[in-house]
């Protein structure tokens, strides 16, 4: 009986820090989408979701394949930079290969003329695709200041 209840809790303590590492994979995903959002390597940015992936931005439809892919690289000049970008996680949870991360996020763009501040908050579903965790569902909205 003493074996097998030091099995079930070294099981159990594996598989929690084997979660753990996978919650750290998933914050690592989203430092790098801030830190390409930030270089304005949007073609990283696009990368960064699965082949079928969706995008659910504030006051637009839902934005798949192109579409995704125009949403952050469009087509034409950009005036606006993104100095700052960083997500803060309130909870991920893990279920196989799927997981869900909802929380906060907040920003700083300009035109070189005029700044501006934005948070928000957001729920992304994540699933690995070929081993690497990436964004299948991405819904966000604006905070508005007061």
């Amino acid at each position: 009986m003493r074996i097998t209840l030091t099995i079930l809790i070294l099981a159990l303590f594996t598989s929690l820090n084997a979660q753990d590492a996978e919650v750290e994979l998933i914050k690592s995903q989203a430092d790098q989408f801030s830190t390409y959002l930030m270089n304005g390597e949007r073609d990283k940015v696009v990368a960064m979701y699965t082949k079928d992936a969706k995008i659910f931005p504030s006051d637009r439809d839902i934005l798949e394949g192109e579409e995704l892919a125009n949403y952050w690289n469009p087509p034409g000049e950009r005036s606006w930079k993104t100095t700052k970008h960083r997500f803060m996680a309130v909870e991920i949870k893990i279920m196989g290969d799927e997981a869900y991360d909802y929380g906060y996020y907040e920003g700083t763009s300009t035109n070189g003329e005029q700044t501006s501040d934005w948070r928000g908050k957001y729920v992304v579903i994540w699933r690995k695709e070929d081993g690497v965790w990436k964004i299948y569902l991405d819904i966000w909205n604006r905070i508005k200041n007061d």
